[in-house]
């Protein structure tokens, strides 16, 4: 282990040595298009180059959020004809920053989809899409899209222990349940949600091109 920019250096002649390491420093991140967690991992990617960066970007966060708050605006205004909504805020005791568009998909609007721990399947349906008939729509035209982020009660290294909810103690259940209602929040949003293209860097021409695919997806 030696002193390198992003904190350390680990050396070894042993790839799975290596390999493990590897993993452990990048989240423990599994082979799966959501964050999946298996064991507990880390992140030590904030090097000081990298914090030299963000910190030349602060002089223009306004302009960046500015442009941020737009794309989520666009795409409102431009999916506003079909079964979905994008993530809500309080607009009047709020100001987000407007970091993702993301989109969930009305309930009765879902076509079948379903996600095993790292693989998934789903079936088109007229009139009705799924998150990752969208992202796979979106990335065959070059575009990154992304499943909204996997509850921590649901993955693995998790799913097994106690926790409180709001319905009292539980055990592979989620602490976001509305009381009384019997719907898991963090499940619902990860099954029917999904993160969409919204780098700031972001032409409207590019982004009317996601929105009319997700269209397309619908028809």
């Amino acid at each position: 282990m030696i002193t390198g920019s992003a904190g350390g250096m680990f050396l070894t002649d042993s790839k799975e040595d290596a390999e493990k390491v590897r993993k452990w420093s990048t989240q423990s991140r599994e082979a799966a298009p959501w964050y999946q967690h298996e064991e507990l991992g880390y992140n030590y990617r904030m090097s000081n180059i990298i914090a030299g960066i963000v910190r030349g970007q602060i002089p223009y966060l306004e302009e960046h959020i500015a442009q941020k708050k737009a794309i989520w605006e666009r795409y409102e205004r431009g999916l506003a004809d079909l079964p979905v909504k994008m993530n809500p805020w309080d607009r009047e005791k709020s100001q987000p920053n407007f970091w993702l568009s993301c989109m969930m998909i009305d309930e009765e609007a879902m076509a079948p989809m379903e996600r095993g721990d790292k693989d998934y399947l789903y079936k088109s349906e007229k009139g009705k899409s799924s998150p990752q008939e969208i992202l796979e729509a979106i990335s065959a035209f070059g575009a990154e899209g992304r499943p909204i982020w996997k509850p921590m009660h649901l993955q693995p290294m998790y799913g097994n222990n106690p926790f409180v909810t709001v319905e009292g103690n539980g055990r592979g259940r989620s602490n976001a349940y509305i009381a009384g209602s019997g719907v898991d929040v963090g499940a619902d949003i990860f099954k029917r949600g999904l993160c969409l293209p919204s780098d700031n860097k972001m032409t409207k021409e590019q982004q009317d091109v996601i929105i009319e695919i997700i269209h397309r997806c619908f028809q």
